[in-house]
């Protein structure tokens, strides 16, 4: 899966989430929002809820894969930042597995 596929993926996810929100807590959907971490839009849970929203679109396309796991969490900078460090790391889960 090619990086803009993964990001169109990610937006998807993204939109979904903002439909549970009231619009003054709507999630700007450009790559310098901050998503996950100081001054994030997400907090944990919704951070998983989240995940979980695309690792189900992924599912649907046939791709296995689970992204909220030890090596993601320990990581030193999240890779939930924001949309373009979520949108690569998960393009290169996918293509860990391949």
């Amino acid at each position: 899966m090619d990086l803009p596929t993964v990001k169109r993926t990610v937006i998807e996810a993204l939109k979904l989430t903002n439909q549970s929100r009231s619009d003054d807590t709507q999630i700007p959907l450009t790559d310098s929002t901050v998503l996950f971490g100081q001054n994030g839009n997400l907090d944990s849970m919704a951070l998983v809820a989240l995940l979980m929203d695309i690792e189900d679109a992924l599912q649907e396309q046939s791709i296995e894969v689970s992204l909220s796991d030890e090596k993601a969490m320990s990581m030193s900078r999240s890779p939930f930042k924001d949309i373009p460090s979520m949108t690569q790391y998960i393009h290169d889960v996918i293509a860990a597995q391949v």
